[in-house]
């Protein structure tokens, strides 16, 4: 089993009860977990979330993740 680092940025940091005041949590990884599953299993709404990036690269919801990896999730972002 491995390891993934998540980033959670701006307010997707308030909605996990396990993210530090930095927003990063380190998280076993299950073989075969993509993107969207570590979303749900977050429990962050899916509709606030703008841009998943792994490895400073934007992956879609199908991409599996490897042990190592880092993970950026970000909300959107209003304004005017």
């Amino acid at each position: 089993m491995g390891k993934i680092e998540v980033r959670l940025f701006a307010y997707l940091r308030d909605l996990h009860p396990e993210a530090k005041k930095e927003g990063v949590l380190v998280m076993p990884l299950d073989k075969r977990t993509d993107v969207g599953t570590l979303v749900a299993e977050l429990n962050l709404p899916g509709k606030e979330i703008s841009l998943v990036m792994v490895n400073g690269k934007h992956q879609r919801d199908d991409y599996v993740l490897k042990d190592g990896d880092r993970v950026g999730i970000f909300p959107m972002i209003g304004g005017g």
